[in-house]
């Protein structure tokens, strides 16, 4: 026997997925299909109750749940509204008299999802949106428990979620809710306290607000008592007691102090981050004395292009002639392609080079980064284009080839060193930065820029371009930062052109060029007669890679601070880390950055400054740790631990 209960809501109401259910569920018992049974053969009274004789099959089985109501002779069936149909539904006591319909129909799935969708036209019209509803022993009609979710409501849960004044809920508490829950109040309440009294105090001054909001204070108030929770569990109570009782006895300028720090900062010009500040506590003439303790040695460097000593006439000679039974055959040194220079051009066609165009790639290799986990090799590409290494010739080409010659015997062929010379006016406290600017020319790389400044206050002392000794081939301007138009329309340097030192680094506004209309030396002998006027054998002179810059300059110099050396790489020679990467990871500083419509290059001025800071740093380091050995500073002179009485051997050795 079956029985009906549609009088009762199904308890799942809209979730229900029963298949043949046999309780109401509202709108969809109003949307089902209404068949007649077929009449039984004991017929009875059309308004008396539908007979529980089961013997009478019923027509072919409906594929769809049927509802069965009671025939009216009189008048046309009409489908009865929802709360009629409920009404009627309560009101009888009658039990279906037929076979169950699961004995007759076919088999079918159960629905997957009840239908929510009502075929009352008026019901689609009075609400676009529909709304989840359930029916209640007070009301026969359904009633809205819900609203739905919109996109809206969606994008804001992005945000930060308003949340009460009330503790979070933890997989482990450390204390019972009442008693997390006065503690958490009572927090927020010494918050509010001192955010009030900042806010008056703020108004009153008329200084930027570091105020927070109602809801700012709840949030920093759940974000400390769960970060305590969490944290510090077995002395939850305590803890929380000491954080109530400090922010009691807080007044409104230490509160100010703590939301100032704990207020964003601004992002800076480099990068995001804050350039570190540079602080020694000594004057400049100390610093210079500090230099002593940090001087490299470039005696055993040979054979990593540092030349402590002047070349010998006849090495020289031999290289000379070892250039000339060559013939002027060199290898490219971007393409590795062999040529021939004609220094002096060739006669025939006044070519300075052969071999044709140059392909090559300006770029440096790397290896690219793996994920985590991967071992697969991964090819090394190129910086300038990102092609894989052997993918192409070249991603640029020159009309011209180039060559680099490294030997100091082949380089003083050209031009020999010179050792600086003694120079008594130079003052004792002084240290120098420079940094030059190579180009190719027929002799290979050749000088073409060279600039001075002041260490440790970076005052510009030397600014020049330098006309090079053979003809040019490439002036490298994407490193070198020189351009052909700079050579070209320099004017010439004289004496008394020489301009008073300058504060600090220049801020030009050339957009072509990084030279900021230089004048022009006529030789890089020139140029080195200029700097050797600003030193003198103990002089500091301070840069990063200093085998290439006096190797350019020719110059043997005994007192030398080299960054590279420094700042050494952790496989050694010939390895090294940049300048830029240096400055960028010891200083948060980014140099060596391209800021007009094209590539601009190097600006030696702001390379020299950059070294004398990293220079500067070490200085800082290595004060403090001579303090933490017991050094200390009287009447401007540095005295060793224990030992009074001034300067000792040891002050420059460590």
């Amino acid at each position: 026997m079956s029985f009906s209960l549609r009088h009762i809501p199904c308890p799942a109401g809209k979730n229900c997925t029963a298949f043949q259910c046999i309780f109401g569920h509202g709108e969809e018992d109003a949307t089902e299909v209404k068949v007649e049974p077929t009449p039984s053969s004991s017929s009875r009274d059309a308004s008396s109750s539908i007979s529980r004789d089961r013997s009478p099959p019923y027509q072919e089985a409906p594929r769809k749940r049927i509802k069965v109501e009671q025939k009216n002779n009189s008048t046309p069936s009409q489908p009865p509204s929802k709360a009629s149909s409920l009404h009627d539904n309560a009101s009888k006591h009658h039990t279906l008299s037929t076979k169950p319909r699961s004995a007759t129909r076919s088999v079918s799935p159960p629905p997957l999802q009840r239908n929510t969708r009502t075929t009352d036209a008026k019901a689609r019209s009075s609400s676009s949106t529909p709304q989840k509803t359930a029916a209640t022993k007070d009301s026969k009609s359904p009633v809205p428990i819900g609203k739905p979710v919109t996109k809206a409501d969606c994008e804001s849960t992005k945000r930060r979620k308003p949340e009460s004044l009330n503790p979070r809920l933890l997989k482990s508490s450390p204390a019972s809710h009442e008693t997390r829950l006065k503690l958490l109040k009572m927090l927020h309440h010494e918050y509010a306290r001192l955010n009030r009294a900042l806010e008056m105090a703020s108004m009153k001054a008329g200084e930027p607000s570091f105020v927070l909001s109602p809801q700012g204070l709840i949030f920093r108030a759940l974000d400390e008592e769960e970060a305590t929770a969490l944290e510090k569990p077995a002395v939850y109570t305590n803890v929380m007691k000491n954080k109530i009782m400090q922010h009691k006895k807080m007044n409104v300028a230490q509160w100010k102090e703590l939301r100032v720090k704990e207020a964003p900062r601004p992002k800076e010009q480099h990068g995001g981050n804050i350039p570190k500040e540079i602080n020694t506590g000594l004057t400049a003439a100390q610093e210079v004395e500090l230099l002593k303790r940090i001087v490299t040695r470039v005696d055993d460097l040979s054979k990593h292009g540092y030349v402590s000593s002047v070349p010998a006439e006849d090495a020289v000679e031999s290289a000379r002639a070892g250039q000339e039974a060559g013939k002027g055959w060199e290898k490219c040194d971007r393409c590795q392609q062999r040529f021939q220079v004609f220094p002096g051009r060739r006669a025939e066609d006044g070519a300075l080079v052969s071999g044709g165009a140059c392909n090559f790639h300006w770029g440096k290799t790397y290896v690219p980064e793996k994920a985590p986990g991967d071992t697969a090799r991964v090819p090394k590409r190129y910086r300038c284009c990102g092609q894989e290494v052997g993918d192409s010739a070249g991603c640029a080409t020159h009309d011209k080839h180039v060559f680099k010659a490294g030997d100091p015997k082949r380089l003083a062929a050209v031009l020999n060193y010179a050792s600086t010379p003694e120079n008594p006016g130079i003052p004792e406290d002084r240290a120098v930065c420079f940094d030059c600017e190579m180009g190719y020319t027929v002799h290979g790389m050749e000088l073409i820029r060279l600039t001075a400044t002041s260490w440790p206050l970076g005052e510009e002392l030397l600014d020049v371009l330098v006309q090079p000794i053979g003809e040019i081939l490439d002036l490298n301007s994407r490193y070198s930062g020189v351009w052909p138009d700079d050579l070209a329309n320099a004017k010439p340097w004289v004496p008394d052109d020489a301009a008073p030192p300058k504060s600090g680094p220049r801020t030009g506004t050339a957009h072509e060029s990084n030279s900021k209309d230089l004048k022009i030396v006529s030789s890089p002998e020139v140029a080195r007669d200029l700097l050797f006027s600003l030193i003198s054998p103990s002089t500091p002179l301070i840069g990063h890679g200093l085998e290439n810059d006096l190797n350019a300059v020719r110059i043997v110099h005994p007192t030398l601070i080299d960054t590279v050396l420094l700042y050494p790489h952790k496989l050694g020679l010939p390895y090294r880390h940049g300048l830029k990467m240096l400055m960028d990871v010891h200083l948060n500083k980014k140099i060596q950055q391209d800021t007009g419509p094209k590539v601009l290059g190097h600006d030696s001025a702001e390379d020299a400054r950059a070294a004398g800071e990293l220079v500067r740093l070490k200085v800082m380091n290595e004060w403090k740790d001579m303090q933490r050995a017991g050094w200390t500073l009287v009447d401007g002179h540095f005295w060793p631990p224990g030992k009074p009485g001034g300067l000792t051997e040891a002050f420059i050795e460590k």
